[in-house]
């Protein structure tokens, strides 16, 4: 909840931020979401290392409340947020474009190209398995993420899998083929495959982030199928026992052991 005393700062930061926003962006911005804890930080990380890219530090949530203007097209409730950023944030000179995460992006793909019409979305997805085994930061006795978020924010982002706005990408990928899976987030975004984007831990902007249990970390494949340990095997069990979760592990190739979209292309499709 915004404090009392801000609002009346709002339109004089909106103007401003704007008016600077405008100024440095002339191509589309990007988006990132995904379930939580898929590997939506760690990817804004990377992109942030991008020469052409200014990334919003903090996750905005621009769209987790949306507001219709008087024709009834809906945007950002908080758009004051990504200019309040813009103008607190040191953007890099060479940046053309913004970059914001936030995982219930995710969830309003619809809106978002609605508002931005011209846009760029990189929709992570990481295996469910792996996602619900994730422990609160803030509570220790608790998971991060249930079942039912997993299954119901993955399926919202494949509604859009053939949007040419939007490329899905698997996070085990990120980890396992990173050249390969960044070429295609650049090329996705029409951004040139820099040495920045090569060598980013070093290039980083977002090194510190609420998701991150401390700093950034580089590149590794450790989090990956920690869910085969037995002192999991309840928890998985109770992702596989919900409702639609088994089906979505399958037809993503996680069952088999090798996450792939090819289910979902249209002469794979049954009717």
């Amino acid at each position: 909840m915004m404090k009392f005393y801000k609002k009346p700062f709002l339109p004089l930061i909106e103007f401003l931020g704007r008016l600077k926003a405008e100024k440095r962006f002339t191509e589309p911005p990007i988006l990132i979401g995904g379930c939580g804890r898929s590997g939506t930080t760690i990817l804004l990380s990377i992109v942030s290392a991008h020469p052409q890219v200014f990334a919003c530090p903090k996750e905005l949530g621009l769209f987790n409340k949306i507001k219709y203007d008087a024709e009834g097209n809906p945007g950002p409730h908080r758009i004051d947020r990504l200019y309040r950023a813009v103008l607190t944030s040191k953007v890099k000179k060479t940046a053309t474009r913004f970059v914001e995460k936030s995982p219930s992006n995710v969830k309003q793909i619809e809106v978002i190209d609605q508002y931005f019409k011209k846009y760029k979305f990189i929709h992570i997805i990481r295996d469910g398995r792996d996602v619900v085994l994730s422990i609160h930061p803030t509570d220790k006795s608790k998971y991060w993420v249930a079942p039912e978020r997993w299954v119901h924010d993955v399926s919202a982002g494949l509604e859009h899998l053939h949007n040419p706005h939007v490329l899905t990408i698997f996070y085990e990928d990120l980890m396992q083929n990173y050249q390969e899976t960044m070429r295609q987030i650049c090329q996705h975004c029409n951004l040139p495959l820099t040495p920045e984007i090569e060598n980013w831990f070093e290039h980083t902007t977002v090194k510190k982030n609420k998701a991150y249990h401390g700093g950034v970390n580089k590149i590794n494949t450790r989090s990956i199928g920690k869910w085969q340990a037995p002192e999991h095997q309840e928890r998985v069990q109770e992702l596989l026992d919900y409702p639609g979760a088994q089906e979505l592990l399958e037809k993503l190739g996680y069952l088999k052991g090798q996450p792939s979209l090819e289910a979902f292309q249209p002469n794979t499709i049954k009717p």
